[in-house]
């Protein structure tokens, strides 16, 4: 791999917008979680699994961004995050109020070949309309979203009778176990053809609930 034109500027780079939107954060936030669980990892790679085949002169422009920050680092193998940049990552995804964002096997209350739960800490009484933060998972490429809420020490789904989940023991247990749950804490269960397309969701999911507005 040719280090100077991983992370060297394009004259004229293509935008998926200007850096501070809502999409820009996104994707960069799921950049930044993608090096972490894969670097080394080239361009190339990571405009696939961001979904930005077309736009190879933004992530390039991301890789810029972030590399002049001192949270990447290159060679030849590809980028990886510096010490700085692990920390930077952690304090966005505390920003949004996510605390893990983990496979499950929750075939119960989802529909697509891989489900993620993203564990959102308190953000119960940001909720305003579940059926809205699913709809906004779908159209961020989701096949499906579930949301649970976590109060008085119990998992439930609003709208669906209480009794349901009492009914699968083992769901809960499996969930309770997978994460460290606490008072007001929600659990979105986000399926979709592909991790990363599920992890996007989860971070948008995130987004609009630390903006109060799902």
């Amino acid at each position: 791999m040719d280090v100077p034109k991983v992370l060297s500027p394009s004259p004229h780079p293509r935008r998926i917008r200007s850096r501070g939107t809502t999409r820009y954060d996104i994707k960069e936030l799921l950049l930044l979680i993608i090096i972490d669980r894969e670097g080394p990892i080239g361009r190339y790679r990571l405009k696939d699994m961001l979904g930005l085949s077309g736009h190879e002169g933004s992530v390039r422009q991301m890789l810029v961004n972030l590399q002049s920050q001192g949270y990447l680092s290159a060679s030849r193998s590809g980028c990886t995050l510096t010490p700085t940049g692990t920390t930077f990552l952690e304090t966005r995804l505390t920003s949004k109020h996510i605390a893990a964002i983990k496979r499950v096997d929750a075939q119960l209350l989802t529909v697509g070949p891989m489900t993620l739960g993203v564990h959102l800490q308190n953000r119960v009484d940001r909720i305003e309309s579940a059926m809205s933060l699913r709809d906004l998972a779908v159209r961020g490429g989701a096949t499906g979203a579930t949301i649970l809420l976590f109060k008085e020490g119990k998992l439930s789904i609003p709208s669906v009778h209480p009794a349901f989940l009492s009914e699968h023991p083992n769901l809960i247990k499996d969930l309770q176990e997978t994460f460290n749950l606490e008072e007001d804490d929600v659990i979105a269960l986000i399926s979709a053809e592909d991790e990363w397309t599920g992890v996007e969701s989860a971070i948008t999911i995130a987004d609009a609930l630390s903006r109060n507005r799902p």
